[in-house]
């Protein structure tokens, strides 16, 4: 693809022939592996239908922020679509994802492969009425990839599927903190707050009504928060109960020029006071008057769900909604989940991609220090052994998966934990954690006991949160 941009007018037929195998070889970026027990667990996919002759700002369901261009994409003929265009975006920002993805992490090298190491990778497709499309040469879409990993040697890598290998397209890729961004935000508190995943508008003509403690409240749905532009608004509840159900409420404009004009105003003045002058029931839309220090304004607001609350908000709204009792131990483990992927000094890496495909914020990783493990797996109930084909390792401290068909290598020193799929399609997992402390030898043969897992886990999200309760 890279001879494309020196192409002249009397190529325009192989020109095509290029970009329409490359969109057609583009499934096979997310190579399959015959064991089906990780290959149907549901990874982090997001889809978007967008105007193509428009800007994009879009946000991957794991904070991957994509700005597409207008008129950014080209059909195999060269020629911009006219309809509506699908967007599809699949991320792996754990092990637990590339596990699942069966994605090749091995870089090829003329000494051999060597193992690569993620800082956050993403598969991007776009397709209009069905038929995929390409970015046109004169374009690029901007990427912003979300990391706690702040070192700053990681290159960016593009998987290859004519050749099946990864190919370095850029060296030390920029890195921008997370407090970079214009996020607005009060210096006031508000005590209770809402949280967005989904943006949900009633269509019903009367309020959703419901008694709860004792009160007869018309039930609001909190959209969930996919830019930076919101605020914490210091409000009177109570002629307004439903607002003071949710976990961590922000607001939001109902509309772009609300949010502009509050956004105006917050830059330039401080807000000394606020309140709900009324509600359009049954919708999430409110008109609040702000003072602030020099002037006053009125505009529709609605609240919202950041993020990492949009799950514990929908079990709230959707157990008020069903009159039936919160789920406290689903609500337990949204909130285990978060502590398990809490970002605390995010970062993200930025760069520009001029075609669709598998992309990989990576480094090389070579062991510092190695074992060779000849392994028997043994189940730790039935005492049955089993032999599989293909050997999954994860050491704690990398963000990668190792795929071993024979001997396992791994670094002594780690926790490490290894995973196979019985014949019978059971994942079975054990952890060999700091070896070094027990054995000396750089070559050995273990028998090592197992545990089936009970359950497939359904996502990606299930499998690391199991994986990272046997580290």
């Amino acid at each position: 693809m890279l001879f494309l941009g020196v192409c002249i007018a009397s190529c325009d037929i192989k020109q095509q022939k290029t970009i329409s195998e490359e969109i057609v070889s583009a499934k096979a970026a997310e190579p399959k592996r015959a064991d089906t027990a990780f290959n149907s667990v549901k990874g982090q996919v997001k889809e978007f239908t967008i105007d193509p002759k428009k800007k994009n700002n879009l946000l991957s369901k794991k904070g991957i922020k994509i700005a597409i261009p207008e008129n950014a994409f080209v059909t195999s003929n060269g020629k911009t679509p006219e309809g509506p265009v699908s967007v599809t975006v699949s991320e792996y920002h754990n092990p637990a994802d590339i596990l699942a993805s069966g994605i090749n992490m091995q870089y090829n090298t003329a000494e051999g492969p060597i193992q690569m190491e993620s800082a956050g990778m993403f598969n991007m497709q776009a397709s209009c009425e069905g038929k995929p499309l390409q970015i046109a040469q004169n374009k690029k879409i901007d990427i912003e990839v979300p990391s706690t990993n702040k070192d700053i040697d990681f290159n960016l890598y593009y998987f290859d599927t004519l050749t099946n290998t990864w190919t370095e397209t850029q060296k030390i890729l920029p890195v921008k903190e997370k407090q970079q961004e214009q996020t607005i935000v009060t210096s006031l508190k508000k005590e209770n707050e809402a949280d967005p995943q989904m943006t949900i508008e009633w269509a019903a003509s009367k309020p959703v009504q419901r008694r709860i403690n004792g009160k007869v409240i018309s039930l609001v749905k909190p959209d969930c928060m996919y830019d930076n532009t919101f605020f914490t608004i210091p409000l009177m509840t109570d002629q307004y109960p439903e607002l003071a159900l949710y976990k961590e409420a922000v607001w939001t404009g109902y509309l772009t020029q609300d949010k502009m004009k509050v956004a105006a105003a917050f830059e330039v003045d401080q807000l000394i006071s606020a309140k709900i002058v009324e509600r359009e029931t049954p919708l999430n839309k409110y008109l609040v008057s702000m003072e602030f220090k020099n002037i006053k304004i009125t505009a529709y607001m609605k609240i919202a769900s950041l993020p990492e609350q949009c799950e514990t908000n929908e079990e709230l709204y959707t157990a008020y909604l069903n009159e039936r009792p919160v789920d406290e131990a689903r609500i337990e483990k949204i909130e285990n989940k978060r502590k398990v992927q809490k970002k605390t000094d995010e970062i993200y890496r930025t760069f520009s991609i001029t075609r669709m495909g598998l992309w990989n914020c990576d480094r090389l990783y070579v062991l510092t220090k190695k074992a060779l493990v000849h392994a028997r797996f043994r189940n730790a109930s039935t005492n049955e052994f089993y032999t599989p084909q293909t050997t999954y390792l994860i050491d704690k401290n990398i963000n990668s998966v190792w795929v071993y068909n024979t001997t396992i290598v791994l670094n002594p020193d780690s926790d490490n934990v290894i995973l196979f799929v019985t014949d019978k399609g059971k994942i079975c997992y054990t952890r060999l954690n700091k070896l070094s402390e027990t054995r000396d030898e750089k070559e050995m043969a273990l028998t090592i006991d197992v545990n089936e897992m009970p359950d497939k886990p359904n996502n990606t999200e299930d499998l690391y949160l199991l994986i990272r309760k046997k580290m």
